[in-house]
């Protein structure tokens, strides 16, 4: 992750696009969003500065955290911060800020703010994907050998449930409380299936 960030930083600083001052060229922001707790997820975005919080809300259901339409919020220390706030309005280089999805079985997200540029930003796409984690490997609960594939719900409450494809077929919990595993912080958390 600290290496990626690096190399973006001189890609996105260096870029031909972020030379040239053109009509074409838009503030955006390289932004690095973690898990709060489980640092193995992580995402690094190109954020267009016209967008708004609820634009990169949604993105971040879409792409990691939706299952049941829960709340979520953007917070800077104790404030909230309002879905219509424009990018441009809200961040700054090294601003950090948390983000909650879900108030019950929540979800907590970090956003770093890595810097700011000019260039171009597609009309239709105000956040991009830079670069992403490969699916972290979590060893089966069972066997301790093959990696998980399936979640049981129930035995999750345990601290436990993390299945391979063998022991989930030999696991003794209802097949409806088993959710897959996926290349998400919320993998395993209430209805979630990526």
């Amino acid at each position: 992750r600290a290496g990626m960030t690096k190399h973006l930083q001189t890609c996105l600083a260096g870029s031909p696009a972020a030379a040239s001052k053109t009509k074409e060229a838009q503030p955006f922001y390289h932004v690095l969003v973690t898990d709060l707790y489980a640092k193995d997820y992580w995402l690094h975005l190109k954020v267009a500065g016209r967008t708004s919080l609820q634009t990169l809300d949604t993105f971040l259901r879409d792409i990691w955290l939706e299952c049941c339409g829960h709340m979520s919020a953007f917070m800077h220390g104790r404030q909230e911060l309002g879905m219509n706030r424009k990018i441009d309005n809200t961040f700054t280089s090294g601003l950090e800020l948390n983000y909650v999805y879900d108030f019950g079985s929540s979800t907590e997200l970090l956003i770093k703010v890595i810097g700011s540029h000019e260039g171009q930003v597609a009309p239709r796409k105000p956040i991009e994907i830079l670069a992403r984690n490969e699916p972290p490997v979590i060893p089966c609960d069972e066997c301790a050998k093959a990696p998980a594939e399936q979640i049981c719900g129930m035995c999750q409450w345990e601290e436990g449930g993390w299945l391979c494809r063998t022991c989930a077929e030999k696991h003794d919990c209802e097949d409806d409380y088993f959710l897959p595993v996926v290349n998400s912080p919320r993998t395993g958390v209430c209805g979630y299936v990526g």
